[in-house]
């Protein structure tokens, strides 16, 4: 998917007929779901949310993975973690899962069916984050983005912070990883199973609910 065709750009951008959650509530009017921003980011309601105010964070620019950001972007990356990690909190209680299904560097492989870099944040109540990690050859590091891109080594990775701070990462060289790998691991947990492939069951719905739950307690618009 290019750019001029990406529904994430799209929806990000403001574009109607690019914004596919626009799309799918035809007749309604139009609305830039968009929770929170910054010069570099932006955060998205999942259109398949595997639990209660799952949201996205976005790179505002059409690149493959978190991995390919430029490391001077590392503050404004962690300020709107914390922003975002905040504001679930008080929306939801509980803690929040952080994941990504990253691009490798090269090649047409798309593994979780959408070529724009995108975090997801998922609020977790009454779920171990722990019975949520796979067991897979996983790497400790610091989470800033230069330590992602050097452990990533160009190579598609899952990607993990849990809510004790520590972030992981898993490589597997040419074989990848199951398309939409943690989205299967947290519906199987979340009681959302049927629904952890989004392409088939998107929820707009649910998606636009959470939007409005979350600017109605933080005003859209940007932080930084």
């Amino acid at each position: 998917m290019t750019q001029q065709h990406c529904y994430f750009c799209g929806q990000i951008d403001g574009r109607p007929d690019r914004d596919l959650i626009a799309q799918l509530l035809p007749g309604e009017k139009y609305v830039r779901r968009v929770m929170l921003e910054s010069s570099a980011f932006s955060v998205i309601p999942s259109l398949g949310p595997l639990t209660d105010g799952h949201v996205l964070l976005c790179a505002r620019n059409h690149i493959r993975s978190f991995a390919a950001l430029n490391p001077e972007l590392d503050a404004e990356y962690e300020m709107m973690k914390r922003k975002l990690k905040q504001v679930l909190k008080e929306l939801y209680g509980g803690s929040t899962l952080v994941f990504e299904h990253g691009m490798a560097s090269c090649g047409r492989r798309v593994p979780c069916t959408v070529d724009h870099a995108h975090m997801h944040f998922v609020p977790l109540v009454g779920i171990s984050e722990r019975s949520l990690i796979p067991s897979l050859p996983w790497r400790e590091f610091d989470g800033s983005i230069a330590a992602l891109n050097r452990m990533a080594g160009g190579e598609e990775y899952l990607f993990l912070e849990t809510e004790d701070g520590i972030s992981r990462i898993a490589t597997q060289g040419d074989e990848g990883f199951e398309s939409q790998l943690m989205r299967r691991v947290v519906a199987a947990h979340a009681g959302t199973s049927r629904e952890w492939n989004w392409r088939e069951e998107p929820n707009p719905r649910a998606a636009h609910a959470a939007w409005e739950r979350f600017v109605a307690r933080a005003a859209p618009g940007t932080v930084l």
